[in-house]
């Protein structure tokens, strides 16, 4: 989105929060781990959602790259938020970091 007369911070704006989360989420993705057995029915599920999150967060860095930066921060946004909530329901653990993650308690 570009403002009149403020087309460029809103743009420079956008450009440093979309490396922000890029950054936070590399982070959070080297701390990330399927936290249920192989043989579980969850494993399916945390497995396929890693997959996901991982295909996001790649989506992202190829908007970013483009120059798209709305698309790679939505990207970003849909990525963490599978990180998130396969935290909370206990399918992957983590380094207990409460600035990268969403705990419940």
């Amino acid at each position: 989105m570009i403002i009149p007369h403020t087309g460029k911070i809103m743009e420079s704006s956008l450009e440093a929060r979309v490396e922000k989360y890029i950054e936070l989420e590399k982070r959070a993705l080297d701390q990330v781990a399927i936290a249920v057995p192989e043989n579980s029915v969850l494993y399916i599920y945390a497995r396929d959602s890693l997959m996901m999150i991982k295909a996001y967060f790649e989506d992202a860095q190829y908007f970013r790259q483009k120059g798209d930066l709305i698309n790679a921060l939505s990207a970003l946004n849909y990525s963490y938020g599978w990180i998130d909530s396969g935290v909370r329901l206990g399918i992957f653990k983590t380094d207990n970091d409460y600035a990268k993650f969403t705990f419940f308690r």
